[in-house]
């Protein structure tokens, strides 16, 4: 016999995907939350900001890009009538490119700064219960860190501590019997999933 705890077999920490400074924390521990369901938000002034900053860049490399656009074209008229050098033709068009390029790369990080203003929602993908909150409003988090754990409703296992003499017979046990302190009178049939390959260090 053993004490184990009961636990979700999925669990995994929440964490926006860009850093900045928690504005509204709205769930807390214990919560249970639906897929999609908002969980905290940051503070969307520096989001927004940059985004501004991406669409006016975008601006100046579509202005950019046009002028560059009838620049080439004049040089190659020149050209056929002979006004103008190839080879000054050939820097009419390398500036084309160089603008064409700049201007990808504009809408680019366009796409990415509007990306960016989206992810400072953190949501989550499954349903669960909150089973710890690890940030709160008004502290400033970096891109990854976690804000939340949370548990899947799906799958529950029991965790066991199991000392290292009694390791082969665990892996031969035929049958596991899982009880529980809060209802004793419920016997539930248990399976190994997984028996760790290291030893717990604690």
């Amino acid at each position: 016999t053993y004490t184990g705890e009961v636990r979700a077999r999925h669990e995994a920490d929440l964490a926006f995907r860009v850093g900045g400074k928690i504005a509204e924390r709205l769930v807390d521990a214990g919560m249970v939350v639906k897929a999609g369901q908002p969980l905290a938000r940051l503070d969307p002034a520096d989001l927004q900001l940059a985004r501004q900053a991406a669409a006016a860049q975008e601006a100046a490399a579509e202005s950019e890009f046009a002028t560059a656009s009838v620049e080439r074209q004049r040089y190659a008229d020149l050209l056929a009538r002979r006004f103008v050098s190839q080879a000054a033709f050939d820097a009419r068009e390398n500036a084309f490119r160089n603008a064409r390029a700049r201007l990808e790369q504009a809408r680019a990080q366009g796409r990415i700064s509007a990306n960016q203003v989206g992810y400072g929602t953190l949501t989550t993908d499954h349903a669960g219960v909150v089973t710890a909150v690890l940030a709160d409003a008004g502290q400033v988090v970096t891109a990854g860190q976690p804000v939340f754990r949370l548990a899947r409703h799906d799958e529950k296992e029991v965790a066991l501590a199991i000392p290292e003499g009694r390791l082969a017979e665990a892996r031969k046990a035929s049958h596991i019997t899982v009880g529980l302190w809060a209802q004793p009178e419920l016997r539930l049939k248990g399976e190994l999933r997984e028996l760790a390959a290291a030893a717990d260090p604690a």
